[in-house]
């Protein structure tokens, strides 16, 4: 996929961070403090369920909506979703655009941890050093988007991420992508029904892509779900999960809504 201006800008800006990062402590020390935590909560588990997963979402702000909640309370919203009955979580840790950092990775991991639930970390992950960073904050899985990476670099991040023991959630856009991911050991597919250069958002590309998935891989639909009603379409189109932020986050009962989205049943 041929990068947007907006998708160019937020890498460039992360790369720049990540070099700061780098400066202040070098990946050689973060591989030697990794040795010293505990092995993260099995993101995989959650889909041994009969119904379809909901992993949702934590964001103050994003590219597509702007602000959402900016001033957001990490631990409430924390304890809402573990209360509600989410299977997982997924924390937004890019500074730019979403307004999230490690600090909120570590917060809610070590909320979700005494609960046994998992916390996926969301971000434009393109270097070891973040797959790291993650597994030192409480990442139990990292996003790994397909479009932004040559094929070098997410052979390796997939290879990372399961050294550490965390799930590479793999994010494809397109059947190129898809088979990208594929060839370089994903187990876990994530469809992302948001155009990350134009922010479109249609639940017309999950169906189209998720027959192409292999009946053995884990299937996630992102972006775009709002209703039971769009959860029930893509359970029948095969997924396994679902990654949920917006409009849970917007809902005036945020129980009521994640319980309500976390009843339908798996097609698969």
């Amino acid at each position: 996929m041929q990068l947007g201006s907006v998708l160019k800008q937020i890498i460039k800006d992360k790369k720049k961070l990540v070099e700061e990062s780098k400066n202040k402590v070098s990946l050689q020390e973060l591989k030697i403090k990794t040795t010293e935590i505990s092995k993260p909560i099995d993101f995989k588990n959650i889909f041994d369920s009969n119904e379809i997963s909901l992993i949702a979402e934590i964001k103050r702000s994003s590219a597509s909506a702007g602000d959402i909640l900016p001033e957001l309370d990490l631990s409430n919203i924390t304890n809402t979703y573990i209360e509600g009955g989410v299977s997982a979580i997924s924390i937004l840790t890019e500074k730019t655009r979403f307004g999230g950092s490690l600090s909120d990775l570590k917060e809610v991991a070590s909320i979700c941890k005494k609960n046994n639930v998992p916390v996926l970390q969301k971000d434009f992950i393109f270097d070891v050093y973040q797959i790291y960073e993650g597994a030192l904050n409480g990442a139990s899985a990292a996003l790994i988007i397909v479009s932004i990476l040559d094929e070098k670099e997410l052979n390796q991040l997939i290879k990372t991420c399961k050294d550490l023991s965390i799930t590479p959630l793999v994010e494809i856009f397109n059947e190129y992508e898809l088979h990208l991911a594929l060839n370089n050991g994903a187990d876990v597919i994530g469809i992302n029904n948001r155009n990350l250069n134009n922010l479109e958002t249609s639940l017309k590309v999950f169906e189209e892509l998720s027959p192409m998935v292999p009946k053995d891989k884990i299937l996630i639909s992102e972006s775009g779900i709002k209703t039971i009603e769009d959860v029930e379409l893509m359970s029948k189109q095969g997924a396994d999960g679902v990654l949920v932020g917006e409009s849970i986050l917007k809902s005036k009962n945020i129980n009521d809504h994640i319980k309500k989205l976390s009843n339908v049943k798996k097609c698969k």
